[in-house]
């Protein structure tokens, strides 16, 4: 199971960078993701914004990826052992697992705008971005106290850091998963279960946990039915599929690839957020039954990236917005956009990853290696522990 877990812990460190190089562009190139042509700073722009060329920049479609394999992960050990105990340690660590990093990252944006380092607004009459500037929120400690520990994951909060709107998701979407778990987990006709909520959901983000509780469902209940009915050699098709899906873009589709997407009388789906998580799904299902991709994912490049991952998410806007936006302040004076631009990314990046390593060290990794033993010890109190259960699950993913 360890090399399951290290190879999707790759994919996840992969989609971490994709998220940092699209915060990038939407602070230095906002047209990619707002489609106007008054604000179009490089050629290339109008024609990435509208191809599967947006995959190195597609954000959303890694927080799809992070969606669907909360899903997979959280579920696959009880489909595996049909051992209720896993359900129960993972629902009574899971706020904390959530919490405790995202709301370090927060104090850390809270120290940035305090000392006064936070330059996004510098630069937004040159950039154009509409990006939300976290460093306008409340100075108090109080509210961000509030901010972090409840608007951030009941209420899709995320004052004081951007990317944290995902955390109402995967809280939230956890607890769906622990919910159907003990409640359908162990009847055959739970693919009804799946089915209705695919039905409710189609179009939110919830719907990548589901997705990701099916594949895990047919990966570990009984016989592999994954592998047994997708042999490698559609690893191809179903990447391409998910690739092109994925690719989906924010912007208008008219006289694109995607055009036949979108069908009339439907103006209040969400095709973006439906196509994002089927794509992610169906690249996950790619990488689960190809032996070639599952070695690429577990080389060390990825598995380091895969380790700081969630740092990974959590520090670097605020970074963006403060050394990256007075870096390109200073640049701006004296270089054309483009230099400008340039200078600030290669330079900006290297401490994106040098803090996130840090905060990976000293607190997303003790988080990890206390609330594991800690919820064991709770168990144990309450007389629910069954003997020869598998361990808890050291996977670095969130």
């Amino acid at each position: 199971m360890k090399t399951k877990i290290a190879y999707l812990d790759g994919f996840r460190g992969l989609a971490a960078c994709v998220v940092v190089v699209s915060h990038f562009f939407q602070v230095f190139a906002p047209s990619v993701f707002e489609g106007k042509p008054e604000i179009v700073h490089f050629p290339f722009e109008g024609f990435a914004a509208r191809t599967p060329l947006n995959l190195l920049f597609n954000g959303n479609f890694s927080v799809c990826v992070f969606f669907v394999l909360s899903g997979y992960v959280l579920s696959w050990r009880y489909f595996l052992t049909k051992d209720k105990m896993h359900i129960y340690a993972s629902a009574l660590r899971r706020f904390f697992r959530l919490a405790i990093p995202a709301s370090m990252s927060v104090c850390l944006a809270f120290a940035v705008m305090q000392l006064g380092w936070g330059f996004f607004d510098n630069i937004r009459q040159a950039t154009h971005s509409s990006m939300p500037d976290p460093f306008t929120a409340s100075s108090h400690v109080l509210v961000m106290i509030q901010e972090a520990l409840y608007h951030t994951f009941f209420t899709y909060g995320s004052a004081y850091n951007p990317v944290l709107w995902t955390m109402t998701y995967e809280l939230l979407g956890s607890f769906l998963i622990f919910g159907f778990l003990l409640t359908l987990g162990r009847f055959k006709l739970r693919i009804l279960g799946y089915a209705v909520l695919a039905a409710l959901l189609a179009d939110s983000y919830y719907l990548g946990f589901v997705l990701g509780m099916v594949l895990s469902d047919l990966m570990y209940s009984g016989r592999d039915r994954l592998t047994a009915f997708l042999p490698p050699w559609t690893t191809p098709l179903l990447l391409g599929a998910g690739l092109y899906l994925g690719s989906f873009p924010y912007v208008g589709i008219e006289n694109t690839i995607y055009s036949i997407l979108v069908w009339r009388g439907s103006s209040t789906f969400s095709f973006f957020v439906f196509y994002h998580t089927v794509g992610a799904c169906l690249t996950l299902t790619a990488l689960l039954i190809s032996p070639r991709l599952k070695s690429l994912f577990g080389r060390r490049p990825f598995l380091y990236l895969g380790r700081i991952s969630f740092s990974l998410y959590l520090v670097h806007f605020t970074i963006i917005c403060s050394l990256g936006s007075y870096l390109f302040y200073q640049f701006h004076l004296l270089f054309p956009y483009s230099l400008s631009t340039a200078l600030t990314v290669i330079l900006t990046t290297p401490l994106i990853f040098a803090v996130a390593h840090f905060f990976d060290r000293f607190v997303d990794a003790p988080t990890l290696a206390v609330l594991g033993p800690w919820s064991r010890r709770v168990l144990d109190r309450l007389g629910r522990k069954k003997s020869g259960s598998v361990p808890v699950e050291k996977s670095k993913g969130v």
